[in-house]
């Protein structure tokens, strides 16, 4: 079944101030309230916009004192939960986890609903935060960020995946108001220096932070987890859609499905050759294997959820992959 947490707690707290779920106390709840969102993820230097939610049927207090959601922090957990064949309640989790920056209740016929406009906690121009970069001589990379990160946002943890080599014989020092500003002139430097991109991203409630030398194990994609076809979008770069699921992350390398399906109504010959169940021979080298059959390097992530709507494709994750050098 489908499966969604929304926890938004007041900023420096940690006791729910708004609380919706599909699964109470982890059973399925038919008449759980109706939630539409759209939330783009990818690294600080590429330029996505907000993220959106909407809940539906929410009671009238709600609306009359939206705006007092401004300025609190949110977390949505998404995926599915068991009760369908091919559900796969190990997909699941934390999807994002933000700062909500407009509220807005409506009240239009018998929808009361709340509109939310969420983007990963961050500072801005007129508000800066304190992200000093002080890369000390013969200090690394990944120490240097770890003490920058820690000053502004000491809860937050960090994924740290870069190369040892990233070291300076001089002090490099800059200030940054905001991530992606700090993300932007890393990536840039490390790049132009190490010709080594250092990407910096914010997933799952954790720092993510990578590059090229970064090479985790891959994740298997099945067939099942499929919906539609991928296709190419750019050079190298692959599109794929899948049930929704939280369990990968920008960096994470998959492994394409291979091979015939075993669709229904073909079985296979004794020669290799496919047969439809009507006897219809079709060559065995056609259309029996996927086009895409490297590994490829998720770049971003987009979750689309309409909790209601019937078609499956309404309750996916969106991956824009690259392939893996």
């Amino acid at each position: 079944m489908r499966f969604y947490n929304i926890v938004i707690t007041q900023s420096g707290g940690t006791k729910p101030f708004i609380e919706l779920t599909s699964h109470p106390g982890g059973t399925f709840d038919p008449a759980a309230l109706n939630v539409e969102f759209d939330m783009p993820i990818a690294p600080y230097n590429v330029p996505t916009g907000a993220m959106a939610l909407t809940i539906h049927g929410v009671p009238l207090v709600n609306i009359s004192q939206a705006y007092k959601l401004v300025g609190m922090n949110i977390a949505v957990y998404g995926g599915m939960k068991q009760g369908l064949p091919l559900a796969n309640p190990l997909q699941s989790g934390m999807l994002l986890q933000g700062q909500i920056w407009q509220a807005f209740g409506n009240w239009e016929g018998t929808d009361m609903r709340l509109d939310l406009i969420i983007y990963p906690p961050d500072h801005s121009n007129d508000l800066p935060g304190n992200f000093v970069l002080n890369w000390l001589p013969g200090q690394s990379l990944a120490d240097t960020l770890k003490a920058t990160l820690s000053i502004v946002y000491p809860s937050i943890p960090v994924s740290m995946n870069i190369g040892s080599n990233l070291v300076f014989d001089s002090t490099k020092c800059h200030f940054c108001a905001t991530v992606e500003q700090l993300s932007q002139y890393i990536g840039d430097l490390t790049e132009k220096v190490f010709q080594q991109r250092v990407t910096i991203t914010l997933q799952g409630g954790k720092f993510i932070i990578f590059d090229k030398t970064y090479k985790p194990s891959p994740i298997q994609i099945v067939f099942t987890d499929l919906i539609g076809q991928p296709t190419w979008i750019a050079t190298k770069t692959m599109q794929m859609k899948t049930v929704m699921r939280a369990d990968l992350q920008i960096g994470s390398v998959i492994t394409m499905p291979k091979g015939l399906q075993n669709g229904p109504g073909f079985v296979v010959a004794p020669s290799g050759a496919a047969l439809s169940s009507d006897g219809a021979g079709i060559a065995s080298t056609n259309k029996n294997q996927s086009t895409f059959q490297n590994n490829f390097t998720i770049a971003s992530i987009r979750h689309i959820g309409s909790y209601r709507s019937p078609a499956g494709e309404d309750w996916a994750t969106v991956f824009d992959c690259v392939e893996a050098g």
